[in-house]
């Protein structure tokens, strides 16, 4: 399985670095697409990643998921992004999964994929959420969609991601290799 991950400077690390990590521990492979069509990608605590390919323009047709960090500067950039909306769509239209914590949700209601669902974000962000029900659950599952609170629930995310992908089993295993509480 492909994961692609949606980057745009002012990513929140944490947020990136972790189920980054893990999903390439369980066998998945991942890139990363750069909003801005540069080829580095800054943090909002400095850390700079080189994308593989620019999102504009892009073939995205061969993901099976996309995953959407947190981090404020980093999530306006990808909510002012026609390029980001088309692919959380599409993904959402061909039932594939969508990974978005922190602020990251706000990015999927605006592109309105929120309206009927249960989701969680950020503190704070709710005031902006657009769903069905929002509630504050760390990690928080509906259909194709999963949503997390940030930085601190990174790791849940990540192990969450991993299960819906490929099993409980293989989160399981990762999380004993990394010996995750």
């Amino acid at each position: 399985m492909q994961i692609l991950f949606l980057m745009a400077d002012g990513f929140e690390e944490t947020e990136f670095v972790t189920p980054f990590d893990y999903l390439q521990r369980a066998g998945f492979e991942v890139a990363l697409a750069c909003v801005s069509g540069d080829s580095f990608v800054t943090g909002a605590h400095g850390l700079k990643i080189a994308a593989d390919f620019a999102l504009s323009g892009a073939d995205t047709s061969k993901f099976d998921a996309v995953l959407l960090p947190g981090g404020g500067p980093g999530v306006q950039r990808l909510k002012a992004s026609a390029d980001v909306e088309r692919v959380v769509c599409d993904f959402n239209d061909k039932n594939k999964w969508i990974f978005a914590i922190c602020a990251a949700p706000l990015v999927l209601s605006k592109a309105g994929l929120l309206v009927d669902r249960t989701a969680t974000c950020f503190p704070g962000c709710e005031v902006e959420l657009v769903c069905s029900k929002f509630v504050e659950d760390r990690v928080v599952v509906d259909g194709n969609i999963v949503t997390s609170r940030g930085a601190g629930t990174a790791e849940e995310f990540a192990f969450e991601c991993i299960a819906q992908l490929g099993g409980r089993d293989l989160s399981e295993k990762i999380r004993k290799q990394v010996v995750a509480r």
